[in-house]
């Protein structure tokens, strides 16, 4: 038993519980109460009819001392009944306290009252602590298993010219070039990564901002036209009334912009990029389809998944890191939507989001 052990040991022990003093003070003001009355009693009986007789005397105490007995016995029962939420609590936080990654969960007691909210306060702090936690994990083993052949790269070359290299212009300038590629890969990749462990932790219920989807496709649309003059876009708007999302505008225009980046990057000979709008009574449907070398079955079930490059060697050369896609998922399905993928090897992909659209509710609108 180490120290904390055997100081939390000596707390229990010496601990005046919650429930012994609710217990004994029902039972005190029972005793105060119930002592001031048969005073109060005993006065007015004396005062009209002369001095109490030695029996009532007796039972009146008798009474005191069992009535009093019986409201701290029922006091234990009631408050051992009322503080059973807060020691499903305790248990939970010492779960917690033990192993953050734990599955224990405080469990609802009773009626819909302050220990229940509180019940759920806590469940849903643990649930986002533990996601927080996770993300943590997640990100040191990509950062540590992604940088290790770009920080070897780069170690090479310094040892490379701390040897003899520096005094060999021509491999003076090629290990000065390779490194500086890839420290701004390492700088992209950690950027891209910040990214995604954003994405994945965001708070929805506190997001406030509607964005127009339309408008904001027409901008993506325009400014892709604009940096890419040798591709063809066209986009098909055929939402009959403003499809608003409750969305970040710049989480928006940034699912937008990997999914076309994405199409650009993916095209072979046919540089065209189709954009497309509808709507549902309840969502929005954003398409995004190029006309490129297109996926296997294989490669779509995991085009989604952190770093996964269908061609390495390529992607590498397009300046892919393989999270692009990971982040978009990761944006569309913390606003609640869904995004899909068609795609037939040597004939393009499809790229479809769902979003919920954005319905006023009344007293928002009071």
């Amino acid at each position: 038993m180490d120290n904390n052990e055997k100081e939390t040991t000596k707390k229990a022990v010496r601990r005046f519980s919650l429930r012994w003093q609710l217990a004994l003070g029902m039972a005190s003001g029972f005793f105060v109460i119930f002592i001031v009355f048969a005073l109060l009693l005993s006065g007015l009986i004396k005062h009209h009819y002369g001095v109490l007789p030695n029996e009532v005397i007796f039972w009146l105490w008798v009474i005191i001392a069992f009535g009093g007995l019986a409201i701290f016995i029922f006091a234990l029962i009631l408050t051992k009944v009322i503080l059973r939420p807060v020691r499903l609590i305790e248990t939970t936080i010492e779960a917690f306290e033990d192993d953050p990654m734990t599955e224990v969960r405080a469990s609802e007691v009773g009626a819909n009252d302050e220990f229940s909210d509180l019940t759920r306060i806590l469940n849903r702090t643990i649930d986002r602590l533990q996601a927080l936690i996770s993300a943590q994990q997640q990100f040191v083993s990509d950062v540590s298993h992604e940088l290790r052949t770009p920080v070897t790269i780069v170690k090479g070359h310094m040892e490379l010219l701390n040897r003899w290299g520096k005094d060999d212009p021509e491999v003076l300038e090629d290990s000065i070039k390779s490194s500086l590629a890839e420290v701004q890969r390492m700088e992209t990749l950690i950027n891209e990564m910040l990214n995604l462990t954003r994405a994945e932790q965001i708070p929805v219920d506190n997001v406030k901002e509607i964005t127009d989807v339309g408008g904001t496709m027409n901008r993506v649309y325009d400014n892709f036209k604009m940096i890419h003059p040798d591709f063809s876009f066209t986009l098909d708007d055929d939402l009959s009334t403003k499809a608003r999302v409750k969305i970040r505008q710049d989480h928006m225009e940034q699912i937008l912009i990997i999914l076309a980046d994405n199409a650009v990057k993916y095209s072979l000979d046919r540089h065209e990029i189709h954009f497309a709008l509808s709507q549902t009574a309840n969502r929005v449907e954003i398409g995004v389809q190029d006309f490129g070398e297109g996926l296997t079955p294989e490669d779509a079930k995991r085009v989604f998944d952190r770093f996964y490059r269908v061609d390495k060697a390529r992607s590498r050369a397009k300046g892919g890191t393989g999270l692009g896609l990971s982040i978009a998922q990761r944006l569309v399905e913390a606003y609640g939507g869904t995004i899909a993928l068609e795609s037939a090897e040597g004939s393009g992909s499809i790229f479809t989001v769902y979003l919920p659209l954005y319905v006023e509710e009344k007293n928002e609108s009071n």
